[in-house]
């Protein structure tokens, strides 16, 4: 990479010096806060060789580069000594506008409850299968007891939310619990249902009156009630006494919080909730089976927009209701697999050996398993056409299921492994309109890509000739049985696809897991050397004696902290033994602060490697093996 010629293109796209106030950079990422982001052509910059990927977040211009940021942002600075600066520009601080501020909120919160609703949702459709094949009786005590595992976790999802939302607010999380605890409470249910069936008003004091509402499955109504915990409890902190903080503070918390929750916030969140619900239904009801074409053809750019997680509240709302929801899972069941099927015809026709390959495992992911961010990050949006193509099949398939009148009695992630959650249990002919709607879907998507085609991309220069001279490395690693790397902390270790952000999430830098520690201390997960060490401390890159190059990303844009709260114990440079510390930070500080200290442990050279596989762990201790490498 000439990073000279990047910075030239990258600072010229961005508007020039000009339109840069501050500049600074983390291990994959240049950071720019801008005077005006709107003059930005967000494609354009994509464009610039040595670019993966641009990315808006917290009022920041973050552009993807990689390993050679640090090349890139020097001589950025050479053009322009932009620095740093604290201060946000007034500009930007305008353009996070309360309707992204509302997405944002609602996405954070329900992403981490998500793998909760999935495995729920998965022991519902078993529930569908297995007396469908005569392996379960819907009278058998079994059942019901698979039922209740299957219900739980969305009867009790105000409590999941709950602490989702106070991890989101930056409070309590066993406060937030408790308040969703106290909503669902079975007293409290049957007190207010038996006033109401009476046409009786509970009132507090005599006075206040408390509406009725449901509040199992809902969504709205615990996030507004978390964001009002948010300012009560520092409120209540300062007020009380330090000798009596232990006590009377958890006290005061819930006693000035519930009320206003039970009745101000808790109803008002219901009818928005109903409301949401009410607009899809009225948008159903008026336009039919045109209304599951047309949402099913432009899912995917509400799926950019972050606009679909405001649907999963109108989904749950309308299961809870009636027991299925027959739009918007439709429409998002033929997006996905329309992205799966575009993928596969760029799989096919191009002539770009990473491109056919990047290609078709996103096709299968889709297509299977419902996962569309590496089709739709990585081939439709990123080539442009395929898009087009994807959005035909998935209007047609839309269109068709909505003259089925396809329902959907679950959440699981639309795809061909969860065709049971839209088979209607005295309809068996639901599973041929399903697998017909489909079939649709990929047909035309396949067609309407192919022949529309796309701008392949080309080789790079000087490919095959890299591939000569690594021929032999690549063989050493391709035939060993297996590096193991262990983790460098303790705690929960999860799945990329799991991390809250997209570089990370969408494997842009390289395959790997994450480890969201339990303490604030890093070691060397090899023996190796020391390539790189962030002067903030937040990131590390390390390579093996094995050729393994990991970077080990201690939280997320926690570049920002500039260095508060991390403490290196090495440099650049040193070689180090498995097992030694590399870096010390206060997790609960950070945490306070408003960082989520998930660790991404990538391996930045995975093209060199056959496989990489992660090992997903409740709990793991230092070193234990959390990544294979083949």
């Amino acid at each position: 990479m000439d990073a000279q010629k990047v910075a030239e293109q990258i600072l010229k796209k961005v508007g020039g010096p000009e339109n840069v106030h501050s500049l600074v950079h983390c291990m994959t990422r240049l950071r720019f806060t801008l005077n005006d982001e709107s003059i930005v052509d967000d494609e354009e910059v994509k464009k610039t060789q040595g670019v993966l990927d641009v990315m808006k977040k917290n009022g920041q211009y973050q552009i993807i580069i990689g390993n050679e940021v640090g090349a890139v942002y020097k001589e950025l600075n050479n053009l322009g000594n932009f620095g740093s600066s604290d201060d946000q520009p007034p500009e930007n601080k305008k353009k996070q506008n309360i309707f992204s501020r509302v997405l944002d909120v609602i996405a954070g919160c329900m992403a981490p409850v998500i793998p909760a609703l999935i495995g729920a949702a998965m022991i519902k459709v078993l529930l569908i299968v297995l007396p469908m094949i005569g392996l379960l009786s819907e009278t058998s005590q079994t059942y019901q007891l698979l039922t209740v595992i299957g219900d739980g976790a969305f009867y009790f999802m105000p409590v999941l939310i709950g602490m989702s939302a106070a991890k989101k607010f930056g409070t309590n999380q066993y406060y937030a619990a408790s308040i969703a605890l106290i909503l669902l409470h079975p007293d409290f249910i049957s007190f207010m249902g038996d006033a109401s069936k009476a046409g009786e008003t509970v009132r507090f004091f005599n006075l206040i009156p408390v509406t009725d509402a449901t509040y199992a499955y809902s969504v709205i109504p615990i996030i507004l009630s978390v964001w009002l915990l948010s300012y009560i409890e520092p409120l209540v902190d300062k007020i009380t006494p330090a000798i009596t903080k232990n006590f009377l503070k958890p006290m005061l918390v819930l006693l000035i919080t519930v009320p206003i929750v039970m009745v101000i916030v808790g109803p008002i969140g219901a009818i928005i909730g109903e409301g949401l619900s009410d607009v899809v239904f009225m948008i159903h009801d008026y336009l039919g089976f045109i209304a599951v074409g047309l949402i099913a053809g432009v899912f995917p750019f509400i799926v950019i927009t972050g606009m679909h997680h405001a649907f999963t509240p109108v989904k749950l709302s309308a299961i809870a209701q009636t027991g299925y929801e027959a739009f918007i899972s439709i429409a998002e069941l033929c997006s996905n697999m329309a992205q799966g099927a575009a993928s596969l015809a760029v799989s096919i026709k191009s002539k770009n050996k990473d491109l056919k390959q990047t290609a078709g495992s996103s096709a299968f992911s889709a297509l299977l398993a419902g996962i569309t961010e590496p089709a739709l990050y990585g081939v439709t949006l990123r080539l442009k056409k395929p898009m087009l193509g994807a959005c035909i099949g998935a209007a047609a398939g839309g269109l068709v299921g909505g003259l089925f009148q396809l329902k959907s009695f679950g959440v699981a992630t639309p795809a061909i492994v969860t065709i049971p959650q839209y088979i209607e249990d005295d309809r068996a002919i639901t599973l041929l309109y399903v697998i017909i709607t489909m079939l649709v879907t990929i047909v035309i998507s396949f067609i309407a890509t192919y022949i529309i085609g796309f701008e392949d991309i080309p080789s790079n220069d000087g490919e095959e000739e890299e591939n000569d001279e690594n021929k032999e490395q690549h063989t050493k690693y391709a035939l060993n049985t297996g590096i193991k790397i262990g983790s460098p902390a303790e705690g929960c270790v999860i799945s990329l696809k799991e991390v809250n952000d997209q570089t990370f999430s969408n494997e842009l830098l390289g395959k790997g897991i994450a480890v969201v520690p339990d303490k604030g201390e890093i070691v060397a997960p090899f023996d190796g050397r020391i390539d790189v060490f962030f002067e903030t401390g937040h990131a590390i890159g390390l390579k093996s004696e094995s050729g393994v190059e990991l970077l080990i990303h201690v939280g997320l844009d926690t570049v920002n902290l500039e260095g508060k709260y991390f403490t290196p114990k090495k440099e650049a440079g040193e070689m180090v033994k498995k097992g030694e510390t590399l870096l010390a930070f206060d997790i609960d500080k950070i945490k306070a602060a408003g960082y989520d200290v998930t660790t991404p442990i990538i391996v930045t050279n995975s093209n060199e490697f056959m496989d990489i596989v992660g090992q997903e762990k409740e709990k793991v201790e230092k070193l234990e093996s959390i990544l294979t490498i083949v």
